[in-house]
């Protein structure tokens, strides 16, 4: 699976900023809409550690938005890279999701279901 053993919300996190520029807990919610829910103690700060990786390997960037009440927050934009990578990244999901449904089809056939 490649790159994907690591992580698979990284593609996910890009997609999601590509759609529209969001701070942390947008992104968060937007995850929940694609089914991944970060739940447990410290699962936003393994969000914020992944969005500080995007932003190391020049996938993302971010502006701090003080236009709100309250402390500033940070709002993630795609760069060029980060939409190359999201290109790259749809075509090894392809990739992945074939392989996946070639397994569904190979052991169907052998459980009967």
């Amino acid at each position: 699976m490649g790159r994907f053993r690591k992580t698979f919300i990284e593609p996910f996190v890009l997609l999601i900023i590509a759609q529209s520029p969001l701070h942390g807990y947008e992104i968060a919610n937007k995850l929940l809409e694609f089914g991944i829910e970060l739940t447990g103690l410290g699962q936003m700060g393994n969000l914020y550690r992944i969005l500080s990786k995007l932003e190391e390997e020049g996938l993302l960037r971010f502006e701090w938005d003080n236009t709100n009440q309250g402390p500033s927050k940070k709002v993630y934009y795609i760069t060029p890279e980060g939409l190359e990578y999201l290109k790259r990244s749809v075509e090894e999901l392809e990739k992945i999701n074939n392989t996946i449904s070639r397994f569904i089809i190979e052991a169907k056939k052998l459980i009967d279901m």
